[in-house]
This record gives structure tokens, C-alpha cells and sequence, in this order.
């Protein structure tokens, strides 16, 4: 998909398809929306008079675009004005889905609310986004060449225009989104621990350094709580870490590492989870997924960032060897740990990839997992909640979200809820009781962090479980661009 973008009127705009956004507010047509509407010779009363566009029932509506210089207006239902670059993201993918399969070649995309860079760096990622096919990777032979197409140009159109370069960095981000979303959707007998290393190694080619950690090498190191969680599956575990060249430059004061949780499936364990939307769980490597597409895509446009990407890769599988709960595990950092719930086993990889990551130098901390259900039914599948220590540092990651148009709501990291993981046998349990799940969950991670620590679960919004307007069913390759971004905000920040 090739985008660029025009300081324009979009009634001059000469486009396939012209996708305007219409808002709660535009009950009544008035100003902007109002002029465009006389342009184009009233096509759109019109169409909201014979009840072809409601807000109230319907997400878009193709209709013809009158005397405009498009051929065709796509009127996207943008709910309310406001969130900028959330609302802006929502948008474009609205429309890009709405067209595949059209023969589009041109789409221009109107950003009525005078958007800045982060409003037109959200509405590429939005496009390509829409334009996702999560069967892509595998085929299927019952998909046309007509199915198969999907708009090729996208052009952005509203008052303050960014440069091509900003336009084409928006792109690399956009296309690091997918290639995370397309990670996370790939079936685990298909991307499977080792799988996931090769796949890391491939980011050599962009000059970063990729280390893979096998069994023995853990081992000596003492990760017990991730080699724990692995020992049932037939694939082995491994720890991925990936430098960006910048990383070694960097001053040993600001060194950023992203830490992912990479569980390739999760049964359960020993604790086995009801086998009803089990094969969701090929997604519990979403975390790894976002923090490996979003070193690929800063290897490619922010080679310099002092970033390193960690994902500790592993399948829970209630094997022959398969951990048992009761089993005590002592973690890299010496904490010993009883495992009471083998489907806690996101929190334990984590625990020692955190620590790792701050052996190999890391000052500032962000991990981000699909760690709780907690987290699903707590904010649904908009929104990625986050706990941090200290605050101030969340704010940060709060910043990058906002501006790439993820939406990231701050949650209290209460260590008063410590004593709930006291042990009678170890220094701590892995599972705490139900009530405040998700706040103990991040309670917990915090043991195993000692510098500034952000920790984002996004179990509710890694991924969806039907079809929406805006994107398909499966993954969504959700932190990548807020974790771009931040990195080029902490590289910019030195």
C-alpha cells in the first residue's frame, strides 16, 4: 500500500473513492461537512435523508459523489469527534476493510479534525491495518483474484499535511504493525519456540545482534521460573534477545529493553484450561510478537534507538514432565517460588526474562502480555491497561500510546496486596486469590524488577474473537507502534 499526503480541499481531491468521516455531532450538516455536501450537490442529505447512512445502525455507506471530483464518497461512521490519533486509526481501517475486494486503486481519506503528524501517522497505521487478512499467511483456494484485492493508494487529505519522510516512517510503522499481528495469528504447529528464534534471526539482516538462549544455557543462569513452565512440551524453551546496533553505543545510564511474553500455546498446564476457545491460545505470544516486530521495524528506521528486545519463548503443555502445582522453582534473581497454578506461567517467563534483561544492562523496563483474563474483563478489546513504577515512567508509555492511537488506561500498582502471594514453603506463590486478580497480577512482576518498569497487559486487547468494522477477527499487533514510538521518543530524549 503506497501512501502520501495533501494539504487540499477534498472535493478537488481526484480519488476512486473519497472516505468521509461523519460524526454524532453532524445531525445537522454545518460547516466543513456542509460545504463538501454542496460540492457535491447534496449527495450526502441525501443519503442520510433516505436512511442510506445513520450513525445509530450503520458503520459506512458507498454512495455516488455527485459533482465532486471523486467518483465515489464512502461515508465511515467516526462516532465522536475527539481521541485524535484513536479516532483517526479507527477511521482509516473502517474504510480500507469496507473496500477490499472493490477494485479501488485510489482512496482518499479525509482527517477532518486538522490533524497533526500523530493524527496522520495513526491513519496510515488505521489503513493497512484494514486492509489485513489474517488467512493470508496459510491460503485459501476458495478466494477469488476479485476477493483478493485491496487498495493499493491511500491519500491523506486535510489542513496541515506532514512531509513525504514523516508519511514513509508512518508506513515503516504500519507495516511493523502486521508483521507482528501476522506472528501472533500463525498456528502453533507452525511457530513454535525455535520457529520463533529463526524468525529472530532474520533481524540480522537489519544489523541488529540476536542471541538465543537454549535449555543448558538457562539453566546455568538459574532461570527455573521460565525452564519450569517448559518442561511438559516437546519443543524445548528459549530466551530470544535482540540488540539494535544503538544499543551497544549507548551510554550505560539509558538502555531500554522490551520484554514480551512468548507462550506459543497455552493449555494450562497441569492446570488445564476448558478446551471451549482453547485454540485462542495460539495468541499467548502476542507479547512477543509486538516487541520483535517493533525491533525489526526500528532496526529499519531508528537503527541508532538503545533498544533491546526480549521475548522468553515457550509451549505449557501438560506433558509426562510437565510441572506439577506444589513444585518450588527459584528464579534468576533468587526468589524461590511455589507454583499453585501451572496456568500462571506468563508471569513466571517473564520474572526471569525482566531480570535478565537488567543484567544485560537495561535501565527502563517496559513488558507487555497477554497476562490475565482479568485484563479482558476488566476493558474489553479497545483498551490495553498498564501499572508502572514509578508513574512518572508510565506517563511515558502512556504518551507514545496516545500518539500512535492505541488507547492505554493506567491502573494502581498496589503492593499493598503483596502478603496475598505469601508461602508457607517458598518466598512467594505464583497465583494469588481471584479478587483483584489483575492489579495482583502486576504486583508480582514487580518483584522481578528493580529499575523504572512499565508492565502492559493486553489480554482483552491482543486480539478479537469476531469480526469488527474495523478489523478482522484474530490478532491485532497491539503495542507495536506504541513501543516504536516510545523508543524514538527515549532515542530523541538522550
Amino acid at each position: 500500500m503506497r501512501f502520501r499526503a495533501e494539504s487540499t480541499n477534498p472535493a478537488s481531491v481526484h480519488a476512486d473513492v473519497l472516505a468521509v468521516p461523519i460524526y454524532k455531532e453532524d445531525a445537522e450538516l454545518t460547516g466543513d461537512l456542509a460545504e463538501l455536501n454542496a460540492a457535491a450537490g447534496g449527495v450526502i442529505s441525501q443519503a442520510i435523508e433516505w436512511g442510506e447512512f445513520n450513525i445509530l445502525e450503520h458503520y459506512s455507506a458507498l454512495i455516488d459523489a455527485g459533482t465532486i471530483a471523486a467518483d465515489r464518497i464512502l461515508l465511515v461512521n467516526a462516532v465522536r469527534r475527539g481521541r485524535g490519533p484513536w479516532r483517526a486509526r479507527r477511521l482509516a481501517s473502517t474504510a480500507t476493510r469496507r473496500l477490499q475486494g472493490k477494485g479501488v486503486e485510489r482512496l482518499a481519506l479525509w482527517l477532518r479534525d486538522g490533524e497533526d503528524e500523530d493524527g496522520y501517522t495513526a491513519a496510515i497505521v488505521g489503513a493497512l491495518q484494514g486492509a489485513y487478512r489474517p488467512y493470508a499467511h496459510y491460503g485459501r483456494v476458495r478466494d477469488t483474484e476479485a476477493m483478493l484485492r485491496s487498495v493499493p493508494e491511500v491519500v491523506l487529505v486535510g489542513e496541515h499535511a506532514p512531509s513525504q519522510d514523516v508519511v514513509d516512517r508512518a508506513a515503516h510503522m504500519a507495516e511493523g504493525v502486521e508483521f507482528g499481528r501476522g506472528l501472533a495469528n500463525r498456528a502453533t504447529n507452525d511457530l513454535y519456540p525455535e520457529k520463533m528464534a529463526e524468525v529472530a534471526r532474520e533481524l540480522e539482516a537489519d544489523g541488529c545482534t540476536v542471541e538465543v538462549l537454549d535449555v543448558d544455557q538457562m539453566r546455568a543462569l538459574g532461570m527455573e521460573a521460565l525452564l519450569g513452565v517448559g518442561q511438559g512440551a516437546a519443543h524445548p524453551p528459549v530466551l530470544i534477545g535482540i540488540r539494535l546496533p544503538g544499543w551497544e553505543k549507548a551510554s550505560p545510564e539509558r538502555r531500554l529493553a522490551i520484554v514480551g511474553k512468548g507462550v506459543c500455546f497455552d493449555s494450562g498446564g497441569i492446570s488445564i484450561k476448558p478446551s471451549e476457545r482453547m485454540e485462542e491460545m495460539k495468541h499467548d505470544k502476542s507479547g512477543a510478537a509486538a516487541v520483535i516486530a517493533a525491533a525489526r521495524t526500528l532496526a529499519r528506521i531508528a537503527p541508532d534507538a538503545p533498544v533491546m528486545a526480549v521475548a522468553p519463548m515457550v509451549e505449557n503443555m501438560p506433558g509426562g514432565n510437565a510441572q506439577r502445582p506444589g513444585d518450588v522453582v527459584k528464579a534468576m534473581n533468587g526468589k524461590t517460588i511455589e507454583v499453585t497454578n501451572t496456568d500462571a506461567e506468563g508471569r513466571l517467563i517473564l520474572a526471569d526474562a525482566l531480570h535478565w534483561a537488567e543484567q544485560q544492562g537495561a535501565t527502563h523496563l517496559v513488558d507487555v502480555a497477554t497476562l490475565t483474563g482479568a485484563a479482558s474483563v476488566a476493558f474489553g478489546d479497545l483498551i490495553s491497561c498498564y501499572f508502572a513504577k514509578p508513574r512518572e515512567w508510565g506517563l511515558e508509555v502512556q504518551r507514545a500510546a496516545d500518539a500512535t492511537g492505541e488507547w492505554f488506561w493506567e491502573m494502581p500498582l498496589a503492593t499493598e496486596y503483596r502478603p496475598a502471594y505469601d508461602s508457607a514453603h517458598a518466598d512467594m506463590v505464583n497465583s494469588a486469590t481471584r479478587d483483584g486478580s489483575l492489579i495482583k497480577s502486576a504486583v508480582f512482576l514487580s518483584e522481578f524488577a528493580t529499575v523504572p518498569w512499565v508492565h502492559v497487559d493486553i489480554g482483552g486487547s491482543a486480539y478479537l474473537t469476531a469480526d469488527r468494522a474495523a478489523n478482522p477477527k484474530g490478532a491485532l499487533g497491539t503495542t507495536v507502534s506504541t513501543l516504536v514510538r516510545l523508543a524514538l521518543d527515549y532515542s530523541a530524549a538522550l
